[in-house]
């Protein structure tokens, strides 16, 4: 056998597998590692994690060039869609890291998230500290989490059940809302002192970045770095290794 005929008998088969694959070259690269487990939760806080959608893992991002789906980390397989449209969230720069830009569309999840018993950590960025931004919420319901002029409020068929104090800095940071069943709730920044509330819901949410409003849907305007959801209160140790793995993976100062 010739060389030439050596060579066609290796390329030929490497090159129809590689037109084969062209259209499905995600399917190794998104599905396996979250069958596989292969990321560790945020400060290694594991149990009860929900959902884990991230920005830093471009690898879970379909973007075409917009986000079409957003794949979960968490091994729970709570992968995310966008419908196509003019207002899909696409990938930008904010306070100089990734992420993506959302301005008039909510990501669909595939189920609802309790707002009772839950703990929510969520890595953004706001266009504008004087508007009112849906961060999680129902596609349906007046319920769910929003930060209004600096801010953070909690709602439940349409009703504030609890408001944090004023957030004292723009700029990126770790917001997180912590409801516990028939105990106290808080809302924190970057891990900072926390603000307690008291809210009892049977309430939930599937929308990352918009909420249906007085019968209209809102959307959040802004930038999603990370969004973290545990289906429990955390402890405090619990929320103090979870914010100081984020807070070092994003540049953020935490205590």
């Amino acid at each position: 056998m010739s060389t030439r005929q050596r060579w066609l008998r290796i390329a030929l088969p490497l090159a129809l597998i590689a037109v084969a694959t062209a259209g499905a070259a995600w399917s190794p690269r998104l599905d396996l590692p979250l069958t596989t487990g292969t990321w560790s939760a945020p400060g290694g806080v594991s149990s009860g994690l929900l959902l884990w959608y991230d920005t830093a893992e471009t690898g879970t991002m379909s973007l075409a060039p917009k986000l079409r789906y957003w794949f979960d980390k968490s091994g729970q397989a709570q992968h995310a869609q966008v419908s196509s449209g003019q207002f899909q969230p696409y990938p930008t720069l904010a306070s100089g890291v990734a992420g993506l830009q959302f301005s008039g569309a909510a990501v669909q999840l595939p189920a609802s998230i309790p707002l009772e018993p839950m703990t929510l950590m969520l890595v953004f960025r706001q266009a504008n500290d004087g508007l009112s931004h849906p961060l999680v919420g129902s596609s349906t319901r007046f319920s769910g989490i929003s930060m209004e002029f600096g801010r953070l409020r909690v709602y439940s068929s349409g009703q504030s059940v609890g408001a944090s104090t004023a957030r004292a800095a723009t700029g990126l940071t770790i917001t997180t809302v912590r409801t516990a069943t028939g105990a106290a709730d808080g809302f924190q920044y970057n891990g900072g002192a926390e603000t307690q509330f008291s809210i009892t819901t049977t309430e939930s949410m599937n929308w990352i970045g918009g909420m249906f409003v007085a019968g209209t849907a809102r959307y959040f305007v802004g930038t999603i770095m990370e969004v973290v959801i545990w289906g429990r209160s955390l402890s405090p140790s619990e929320l103090q290794a979870a914010h100081r793995a984020l807070g070092a993976k994003w540049g953020i100062s935490v205590p």
